[in-house]
């Protein structure tokens, strides 16, 4: 008997328990939908003017031989930088901003070899590709027409095509030139009647290290010359050099963007 109703007891305090549960998540779901309802929502469409400025990775030579023994120890790098146009549609939540876009640019790859000896630059590098970003924002209204905004967020910048930094570094899948970005900033919305309002923004990004920047400074050392003539090289192994890549090189940028919304409610 005594077994039964400890048995019973127990049922009873589940029930109770997932009563209680139920209970308490449909509240909340309530509260959060009613909440939710009270958020201004808006949409638009903005243009964007991007950049990268750097990215890339830097090292040193960790061998040379013969006619190229006085570049041991050289530092070398391969970088790239671009500027671009973006588009982008946004949805607006008050103080989050959820946006998509398609980019383009034109840039330059440059890369130095032995602290100034065999310089070289390579002109073509144009990525193109999509951008996707979260952004969260404190809206302050200054007048009924006026409201600024701190912002702060994260953005995936998708290389799709376009010449990359340094192809005979094996960066000759323009995807593995992806990269996140942290962005810092401020904006402001203009509001032009109840509906429309233009927006403008500035902000300052860094991003994390791509794909091939990794590749790069984890699978070295690489061959990067020889004594060649006439297709032939002379002496391989007394006359070439390689470098060993360590580091990478800060990947930065500003986006100015400028947009018109449209308020939902």
């Amino acid at each position: 008997m005594a077994k039964k109703l400890f048995l019973f007891l127990i049922a009873a305090a589940f029930g109770a328990a997932g009563a209680f549960a139920h209970a308490f998540a449909d509240a909340f779901a309530h509260a959060f939908a009613d909440a939710f309802a009270q958020v201004p929502l808006s949409f638009g469409v903005s243009a964007s003017l991007i950049s990268d400025f750097g990215g890339g990775v830097s090292g040193r030579v960790s061998e040379a031989n013969g006619a190229f023994a006085g570049l041991l120890g050289n530092e070398v790098y391969s970088h790239g930088s671009y500027t671009g146009l973006a588009s982008s549609i946004f949805l607006d939540a008050r103080f989050v901003q959820l946006s998509f876009g398609h980019f383009t640019s034109a840039g330059s790859n440059r890369s130095r070899h032995g602290s100034g000896l065999f310089p070289t630059e390579h002109t073509g590098h144009s990525p193109s590709g999509l951008e996707i970003g979260l952004l969260g924002k404190f809206p302050v209204e200054l007048s009924p027409r006026i409201t600024v905004f701190p912002l702060a967020g994260i953005a995936y910048r998708v290389i799709l095509s376009g010449s990359l930094y340094a192809p005979t570094l094996g960066a000759d899948n323009p995807s593995h030139a992806s990269a996140l970005w942290f962005r810092l900033g401020g904006g402001m919305d203009f509001s032009l009647n109840e509906n429309m309002f233009l927006r403008g923004a500035v902000s300052y990004g860094l991003r994390l290290r791509s794909r091939w920047e990794n590749d790069v400074i984890n699978g070295g050392p690489y061959h990067a010359g020889g004594l060649v003539i006439d297709g032939d090289t002379l002496n391989a192994g007394d006359h070439r050099w390689w470098v060993d890549y360590d580091s990478a090189r800060l990947g930065h940028g500003v986006d100015v963007t400028v947009g018109i919304g449209f308020r939902l409610r």
